[in-house]
C-alpha cells in the first residue's frame, strides 16, 4: 500500500510541476560584489535562514529525517575602499528539540562523541577578508561565498549541507564576466597540531561555465565544468598510514538556454558526464566511477521546475545528495550495481523586497528497480520506488548602518 502512495505522489508532483513553470533562484546564494555606497561605513548585517526540511526516506539506500531548525550570523561590515571589503561575526546553528552539540567540524549532520560539547548553538567565529585584484576578480580570504552551492549540480553538492554542515573557510578566487564564470575555492574543514590523534580534512573545488554566444542572444550555448576532491589525513597525526584518504569528483558537459519572456522565461537542457575516482585509500570497494546526468529546467516569474534523469555504476559523492550514490547509507558494507531514476523537483521563492524571501520545495526521486550486494550477506534486489523531501524555508538579511567615517 506504501508503495502506491509512494508513485502516486510522484506522479502528482510531475504533473503539477508541468503545469507550473519555475525561476531558478536559490535560497543560499550570496553575492560577492562590493557596494561602492557601502564605502567608509560600518554595517550590522545579520544572515538569518529559517528551514524546515523533511526528508521521507525509507529504503535500503537512505533513512528519513528531519531538520527543523534556524542558521543566524551577525557580523559587522566594512569597506575600506570599492576594493576591499570586511566581515566578522559568529554562526550560530541551532536544531529545535536540542540544547546540546558536539564539538566536531560538521560536514554533514556530526555523529556524537564523547563528553566535548556546546550549549545552546553549534558556535563559530565568522570572519571574511576580500580584495578585488581587477574587474570581475576577487580573492577571498576566511569563510567563503557559496555561490549557489559553487555551481555544482546535485550528484556533486547537496544544498542541504546549508543546514546541517559549518560554514566553508579557507581562499577562494572568483571570477564572474559576460562569457566566463568561475569559483576556486580551497576549504580547511579539520585543523591538526602535532601528535593529534583525529585526522587534517581539506577540500578543493573548481567550477568554470563559459558561453560562447553573445550574453543579450535569446539563444544560449555554455559549457559547465566542475571538480572537487577531499583529503583526509596529515603528515603530522598519529593515525595509521592506511587511513589516509583522497577522493575526486568530477563533471562536465554541455547545456542551452532560450529565453522566451512571455509566459514561460525561459527553458534550458543541460546534460553531465559526472565522474568518481579514489585516488588514495580503499575504504570502498570502487576505485572509479561514473554517472550521466541529463537535466530540463523550466522557469518563469518565482517557480522553477527541473527534471532529470541519473544513471550511475560505481559512483560515489564527497558532498553531493545520498540519493545519487551506489552505496547505501541506511545499512552498513551495502553497495549497489547499476542505478537509475528520475529525479523531479519543484521550487517556488516569493521575494518582495531584497532583505527577505519566502518559498518551498518538493523533490521526487523514482527509481527503477536495481540490484546490489552486502558484504558476508549475499546479493540484494530492489523493486522500483519513490521517495521525497518537502522544505519550507524563510530568509532574512537586515543590514543596519551603524557609523559613517568621515572621508
Amino acid at each position: 500500500m506504501k508503495k502506491k502512495i509512494r508513485h502516486l505522489f510522484f506522479i502528482i508532483v510531475v504533473f503539477i510541476s508541468l503545469s507550473c513553470f519555475g525561476q531558478e533562484e536559490d535560497f543560499f546564494y550570496q553575492s560577492p560584489s562590493i557596494d561602492s555606497l557601502d564605502v567608509n561605513k560600518i554595517f550590522l548585517e545579520i544572515e538569518n535562514l529559517n528551514f524546515f526540511k523533511d526528508n521521507e526516506f525509507a529504503s535500503e539506500k537512505i533513512s528519513g529525517y528531519t531538520l527543523p531548525g534556524f542558521r543566524i550570523i551577525p557580523k559587522l561590515s566594512f569597506s575600506l575602499d570599492q576594493n576591499i571589503h570586511l566581515e566578522a561575526g559568529f554562526s550560530l546553528l541551532h536544531f529545535w528539540g536540542t540544547n546540546s552539540y558536539p564539538c566536531l567540524s560538521y560536514t554533514d549532520i556530526p555523529v556524537w562523541k564523547g563528553d566535548d560539547y556546546q550549549k545552546g548553538f553549534h558556535l563559530l567565529p565568522f570572519f571574511r577578508a576580500q580584495i578585488e585584484l581587477i574587474e570581475n576578480l576577487n580573492l577571498v580570504f576566511g569563510n567563503l561565498y557559496i555561490n549557489n552551492n559553487h555551481n555544482l549540480i546535485l550528484p556533486l553538492y547537496n544544498s542541504e549541507l546549508n543546514l546541517s554542515s559549518d560554514p566553508e573557510a579557507g581562499i577562494q578566487l572568483l571570477f564572474n564576466s559576460k562569457y566566463f564564470i568561475s569559483d576556486l575555492w580551497f576549504n580547511w574543514q579539520s585543523f591538526i597540531y602535532k601528535n593529534d590523534n583525529h585526522q587534517e580534512v581539506f577540500s578543493f573545488g573548481y567550477s568554470t561555465k563559459t558561453n560562447i554566444l553573445k550574453p543579450n542572444s535569446k539563444f544560449q550555448i555554455y559549457f559547465p565544468f566542475q571538480f572537487v576532491a577531499q583529503h583526509k589525513g596529515g603528515e603530522i597525526d598519529t593515525l595509521s598510514a592506511d587511513l589516509l584518504q583522497t577522493w575526486t569528483n568530477y563533471a562536465g558537459g554541455i547545456g542551452v538556454n532560450y529565453k522566451i519572456d512571455k509566459l514561460i522565461d525561459n527553458i534550458s537542457f543541460d546534460i553531465y558526464y559526472a565522474g568518481f575516482i579514489q585516488n588514495i585509500g580503499s575504504s570502498i570497494p570502487f576505485e572509479s566511477g561514473n554517472g550521466i546526468y541529463p537535466k530540463l529546467s523550466i522557469s518563469s516569474n518565482n517557480l522553477n521546475l527541473s527534471v532529470a534523469y541519473w544513471k550511475s555504476k560505481d559512483f560515489v559523492s564527497i558532498f553531493g545528495s545520498p540519493n545519487f550514490i551506489n552505496l547505501s547509507l541506511a545499512t552498513e558494507n551495502m553497495y549497489f550495481n547499476e542505478i537509475s531514476m528520475i529525479h523531479s523537483k519543484l521550487e517556488y521563492i516569493y521575494k518582495k523586497k531584497k532583505n527577505y524571501s519566502l518559498g518551498f520545495e518538493v523533490d521526487c526521486f523514482y527509481y527503477f528497480p536495481f540490484s546490489g550486494y552486502r558484504t558476508g550477506y549475499g546479493e540484494i534486489y530492489s523493486s522500483d520506488y519513490a521517495e521525497f523531501s518537502f522544505g519550507l524555508y524563510l530568509k532574512l538579511n537586515p543590514k543596519f548602518r551603524l557609523y559613517s567615517l568621515k572621508e
